[in-house]
Order: C-alpha cells, then sequence, then structure tokens
C-alpha cells in the first residue's frame, strides 16, 4: 500500500495538475449547444492546442521542477517532494513567478474570440490564486499542495463541463474519484491531517472558480 501510495503522489504531483487539466478540455471531446463553439477547447486547431500544451508544460511544470532540482542539489531541499514545511517557501515564491509570467504571456498572445480563451486564462489566473493563497499560508502552516493540485484540476474540469452541453460525465466524476484516492495516499503515508488535506483542495477548487468566473464577467 505504501507503494502504490507513493506512485498516486507522483503521478498526480501538484504542478502537473494545470497540464492535466488543459490535456484533458483540448483532446477529449466535449460540445457546446452553441453552433459557433465559442466556448469549446476541443475545437481549436491543432497549432493552437500545441501552443498552450507547451506553454503550460513550460511554466507550471519544467521550470519549477528544474527550480527544485536546483534548490536540492544546493542542499536548501532535502526531497523533492518538500516534505518540510520551511522548504516549500522558496520553491512557492518561484512558482508564483512563473505563474505570474505565463499569464502575462497569456495575456497578450491570446485573441479574444479564440475558442475557449477565458477558460485558458482562467486555469492561469485560478492556478495562480491557489499558489499564492497556499504559499501565505507555508509561512505559518503545512497546507497539502498535492491536494491543491487535485482542487485546480477538479475545478477547472467542473466549471469547463458546466458550459459543455455534450461532455464524457465519467471523467468529472473520475476527477472528484481520484481527488479522494490521492487525499487518503497521503494521509496514509502521515505527511498531511485531514484539515490540511481538505483546505488544500478547498484552495485549488475555488481558485479555479474564481479565476474562471473573473474573466466571464470581465474578458
Amino acid at each position: 500500500m505504501k507503494v502504490v501510495s507513493k506512485t498516486l503522489s507522483w503521478i498526480f504531483l501538484p504542478l502537473l495538475a494545470p497540464v492535466y487539466a488543459i490535456i484533458i478540455a483540448m483532446y477529449v471531446e466535449s460540445w457546446e449547444a452553441d453552433f459557433y463553439q465559442g466556448e469549446s477547447l476541443f475545437s481549436l486547431d491543432e497549432r493552437a492546442k500545441e501552443f498552450f500544451l507547451y506553454l503550460f508544460t513550460a511554466f507550471s511544470f519544467l521550470a519549477p521542477a528544474l527550480t527544485v532540482l536546483f534548490l536540492q542539489t544546493r542542499g536548501s531541499v532535502t526531497s523533492v517532494m518538500m516534505e518540510k514545511r520551511a522548504e516549500r517557501i522558496v520553491p512557492s515564491i518561484m512558482v508564483v513567478l512563473f505563474g505570474i509570467s505565463m499569464l502575462t504571456i497569456l495575456l497578450f498572445k491570446v485573441p479574444e474570440r479564440l475558442p475557449g480563451a477565458r477558460f485558458i486564462l482562467g486555469l492561469s489566473l485560478g492556478s495562480l490564486i491557489a499558489v499564492i493563497v497556499c504559499t501565505v499560508l507555508t509561512f505559518r502552516w503545512k497546507v497539502s499542495l498535492h491536494a491543491t493540485g487535485m482542487g485546480i484540476l477538479t475545478g477547472f474540469l467542473y466549471m469547463y463541463y458546466s458550459k459543455m452541453l455534450i461532455f464524457p460525465m465519467w471523467i468529472l466524476i473520475l476527477a472528484f474519484i481520484a481527488s479522494g484516492v490521492v487525499m487518503s495516499a497521503r494521509m496514509y503515508l502521515k505527511l498531511h491531517s485531514l484539515s490540511q488535506l481538505v483546505i488544500g483542495f478547498a484552495i485549488g477548487f475555488a481558485g479555479l472558480v474564481v479565476g474562471i468566473k473573473f474573466f466571464f464577467l470581465y474578458y
């Protein structure tokens, strides 16, 4: 069971949550009632899909991951998983900076009429909000970043599919189930308390709701 829990922790690394979210939205079929498909990321052309996939992979995963590995070689971080609260502060601040950079690029590069533009921007902003909140909390308390990541993934899918008429309901259900399984794994490994897990998930989920609603109201 310990091996399974550790494997799940690696598969669902918090840094991968936005990448998983954008992949599912772009490559799993979903359609709106509107003929013009103004919000369906599935309807994007392949070049646009590749651009967003590379961008989210670079800024949400690769850049933060390389930062953590660099800090580990310098002895500032003892483990890639950063199980000690104090070790998370600097990497979290770097993730915030990478998130700001990605959101800035998206704001300049994403045309307003691009299908799903508000969801792409909302995913970036919502993830950034969640990371900022977690970073602030990390100065005093150890919130579960894995739970936050699952909240980001689930929150995005919930908001995205709420706008779709045709979509695979089983993916949304699976996201909620996977969230529970991952959080149970983290608790089994005795790395987090129930409150740290629940609050982490709530931060990620709420961050995506706020981020997406913001762009639907003002973009």
